[in-house]
């Protein structure tokens, strides 16, 4: 077995609290007894292909935070944000990214702020 399998339980874990789903929740979604999850999370067995499959599916996130963690561009939260943007219709799209650059710009102003107070 590989090296960094040893991640595998911690980036399912946080992909599953990142979902706010519970052990027994994701057991249920999934068809998986609630031991087994919790197995996978404490690193004390690897998941099948399907057992995998269908935890990636039900948390919603990327294999890539498995297999490449150093390609992922993002976080399992920031991943299941950007995917529910994605899901919605083409002009609450717009006003999601409209009102997220305003408050990238305004923490750009108020860091910028911080620099010039001398903090």
């Amino acid at each position: 077995m590989h090296d960094d399998m040893i991640q595998v339980g911690g980036i399912l874990r946080a992909a599953r609290e990142a979902k706010g789903m519970t052990q027994a929740a994701l057991a249920k979604v999934t068809d998986t007894a609630e031991r087994t999850i919790m197995d996978l999370e404490n690193d004390k067995r690897y998941p099948t292909f399907e057992v995998f499959y269908k935890i990636i599916h039900a948390l919603d996130f990327s294999a890539d935070h498995i297999f490449w963690p150093e390609k992922a561009c993002c976080t399992p939260e920031q991943e299941q944000l950007i995917r529910a943007i994605q899901s919605c219709g083409e002009h609450d799209q717009a006003v999601v990214m409209e009102t997220a650059w305003a408050c990238v710009r305004a923490l750009q102003r108020e860091k910028g702020a911080k620099k010039t107070d001398g903090y």
